[in-house]
This record gives structure tokens, sequence and C-alpha cells, in this order.
């Protein structure tokens, strides 16, 4: 989006805070992240810029990620969808989506026994996350 119509953003001395965000995504995942000015093109040279809808999860493109936060090592959906990796070491899917599957699954701990009214006295220990 080209916000072409908002005022201009300006620091204590007068100059033009940049506002649009620009991600180079590779192989689905946030590698770099640049923030430009409305009228400039990506910054990423010899990147083609996705479109929302048609991110390419192989390869490498500039994704406009205007209103977040996006940051390096976040991954990318098809949609141009952003999120923390949530632990995974792969890129999403084709059907999956950033805001929705990038975290595993809750893993139930079971609570150690005890009488009613009384807290126990030992904890189980962490689960280790898988390697």
């Amino acid at each position: 989006m080209d916000y072409k119509d908002d005022p201009i953003i300006t620091n204590a001395n007068g100059f033009a805070l940049p506002r649009i965000g620009w991600a180079l995504v590779e192989d689905g995942v946030i590698r770099a992240v640049v923030h430009t000015y409305d009228d400039h093109a990506g910054p990423f040279e010899g990147a083609p810029v996705a479109m929302a809808g048609q991110v390419p999860l192989t390869g490498r493109c500039a994704l406009k990620v205007t209103g977040t936060g996006a940051m390096v090592g976040h991954l990318v959906d098809r949609n141009g969808n952003v999120s923390a990796s949530g632990g995974r070491d792969a890129a999403l899917g084709d059907d999956m989506a950033a805001y929705h599957d990038t975290w595993p699954e809750p893993v139930a701990a079971a609570a150690p026994s005890a009488e009613p009214g009384q807290l126990p006295t030992e904890l189980p220990p962490p689960d280790k996350p898988e390697e």
C-alpha cells in the first residue's frame, strides 16, 4: 500500500521518516528488512517484487510489509502474511497460513498429583525441545 495522501512524518530536525518496510524473502523466510520512503522502489536489487497472494515460497523475492513488525527469521506464507517461526526449522507449506499454523501444537504436561488444598512439593522437569 502506498499512502501518498498521508502527511509526511518528520523527526525533530524536519527530515522525513521512512514508512515502508521491505523484506527480502528467501525460501519462505525473511532474511533482511529495510525501511524506505513511500516513493522509493524495493531496495533489494535483482529480487522480483512479490504481490500478496502470489508470494513464492521457494527462491528469492522482495515483499512490501507495511503495517507489520516483520523481523529477520520470520516466516512468510503464500499471501504475504508474516509470523514468528515458533520453533520451526523450515518454511511454511503452500496450504499453511502464517497467522495460524506457525506455532507447534501445545504439549499437555502431566500435573503432579496432590491432595486437595495442598500444593505439590515437586514439579516435573520441563520438556526439552526436540532437536
